[in-house]
């Protein structure tokens, strides 16, 4: 596997790490494999890990204040999720992290990261920038859901998740979109129709 795009993200100008650190940083990485409905982060346990997927699909879930997951994220293939506060300031997670879909994820440790810190003091605010952009793109995506009908938030789902969208189950993206399974069966339902 080639380097993952989050480890390109930290290379660059200033104070990014060079590609030497970032291939430095993905010669630790241990692969794992993990299988579906496995929880790899609770709520509440302090990150170890910032995960990326190698194949399968993970989600990140928070908690309301009736006890109730809601699904913020999905992502799949290449691409990486951490609790990252969490992780940085090694503070109890407010994000769940769970498979979807069975498959390879590689653990890029909190140790290596402390290790490779040390060397490199331009690391952990480069994972600031990097993650701080991640959140406000998430919470962008999550605003932008909730002022719109549930067909449109569906559609929007579809255009941005296109790659997975046929890998994922029915009631995950009833969650992520914040209605019943049965609604989204109709709404689907509806769409098919009028593509006929």
């Amino acid at each position: 596997m080639e380097l993952p795009s989050f480890l390109y993200d930290l290379t660059g100008e200033g104070d990014k790490p060079s590609l030497e650190y970032a291939n430095e940083i993905f010669s630790m990485l241990e692969v794992s494999k993990v299988h579906k409905k496995q929880v790899l982060l609770h709520l509440g346990e302090v990150a170890d890990c910032i995960f990326i997927v190698k194949s399968g699909i993970l989600k990140g879930s928070i908690i309301d204040e009736f006890g109730n997951l809601h699904t913020v994220r999905f992502i799949a293939d290449g691409n990486v999720m951490a609790s990252m506060y969490s992780f940085i300031d090694q503070k109890p997670s407010e994000l769940q992290i769970t498979c979807v879909e069975a498959g390879e994820v590689l653990c890029f440790k909190y140790q290596d990261f402390e290790y490779m810190s040390k060397l490199y003091s331009g690391l952990s605010p480069a994972f600031h920038k990097i993650m701080l952009k991640r959140y406000h793109d998430m919470v962008d995506e999550k605003s932008r859901m909730i002022s719109h009908d549930a067909t449109t938030r569906y559609l929007k789902f579809i255009e941005r998740y296109d790659r997975i969208v046929d890998r994922l189950p029915l009631k995950e993206i009833a969650s992520f979109l914040g209605i019943r399974q049965q609604s989204l069966s109709r709404l689907r339902g509806k769409i098919d129709e009028t593509k006929a």
